[in-house]
């Protein structure tokens, strides 16, 4: 695991300052928060931010339900499963949301060497998702159910995201489910040739549907809930900041997220909401898509899985 920590300029400080341990997944969202802490902004607001990328979602709910981490961002899916197995861990954020007809995040894509140019070309063939019981998991599931296919008919492999590109490329599988930054440098890779066949986390997105959320667990949101809303509002504005200044979207995907500059223009940041609420509604959207395409066995109810920090 990696990990950035905000350095401390003095012992007074470090006494003043609260130490909020952040777990990760590298994806677009995290990107207005990485840029911050380099900036200095939350140590500003009296938060030593530390930040440590971990391997997918599920990875994220480990390391706050071991303790080694404080909050964790990741989609919602994986804190989802985690409070529907005994992890008592509650969304306050929500960095991202998509809808129709062209705010889309996710995508599955194909490589030419597939063949494959539609979704109805999936059947049988080897698709790939960064973890099982992740977002691209449900995404995939979704996607094949609206167009009349059964997951149980496709080959499901499992990537990290920054392991896609290259299995794309060698044809160790067909189609990905990707996110940026992974998705702008396999669209820029002439090698692949990729084909998106699908966007966007649900098939049906008419509505704002929830893609990124922060979240912590129901003993640490009680005992620090004003810090939380200092990291909040901290956050609020980087996202401002950043949405305000296309050229530093760019630079920032190109420092810290590694893109190319070619890549970088391509990426945009998944907000469609300026603000960060999160309520029960946009929660019991995934989670009647995960009942209705198999994901979770039972029907299932968001009343206990959210508790909003925005303002």
């Amino acid at each position: 695991m990696a990990t950035l920590a905000v350095a401390v300029t003095s012992g007074a400080a470090q006494a003043e300052n609260i130490k909020l341990r952040f777990a990760y997944l590298l994806a677009d969202s995290m990107l207005p928060i990485i840029a911050a802490q380099k900036a200095g902004a939350y140590e500003k607001a009296g938060i030593d931010l530390e930040l440590t990328e971990v391997q997918g979602g599920p990875a994220v709910v480990a390391a706050i339900a071991s303790g080694d981490a404080d909050i964790g961002y990741a989609a919602p899916v994986p804190p989802i499963n985690a409070r529907l197995n005994g992890v008592n861990v509650k969304m306050i954020l929500a960095l991202g949301h998509e809808v129709d007809p062209d705010k889309k995040f996710i995508w599955l894509v194909a490589s030419k060497a597939s063949g494959i140019k539609k979704l109805d070309d999936i059947k049988g063939r080897k698709i790939s998702f960064n973890a099982n019981g992740s977002l691209c998991e449900l995404a995939w599931r979704d996607h094949l159910m609206k167009a009349g296919l059964s997951f149980d008919g496709v080959e499901p492999v499992v990537l990290p995201f920054p392991q896609q590109e290259a299995a794309l490329e060698q044809g160790s599988i067909d189609a990905a489910c990707t996110v940026n930054p992974f998705y702008s440098s396999i669209i820029a890779n002439k090698a692949i040739g990729s084909t998106v066949i699908a966007e966007g986390m649900l098939a049906d997105e008419k509505e704002p549907v929830i893609n990124d959320v922060i979240f912590a667990t129901d003993d640490y949101l009680a005992a620090n809930r004003e810090a939380l809303k200092k990291f909040a509002a901290v956050t609020d504005q980087a996202r401002k900041d950043m949405l305000a200044d296309r050229a530093k979207e760019e630079a920032a995907a190109v420092e810290f997220l590694g893109l190319t500059p070619e890549a970088a223009k391509t990426f945009t940041l998944p907000i469609v909401r300026q603000d960060m609420k999160i309520d029960t509604a946009d929660v019991q959207k995934l989670l009647d898509s995960m009942h209705k395409t198999g994901m979770l066995p039972d029907a299932a109810k968001a009343e206990d899985m959210v508790d909003s920090l925005a303002n």
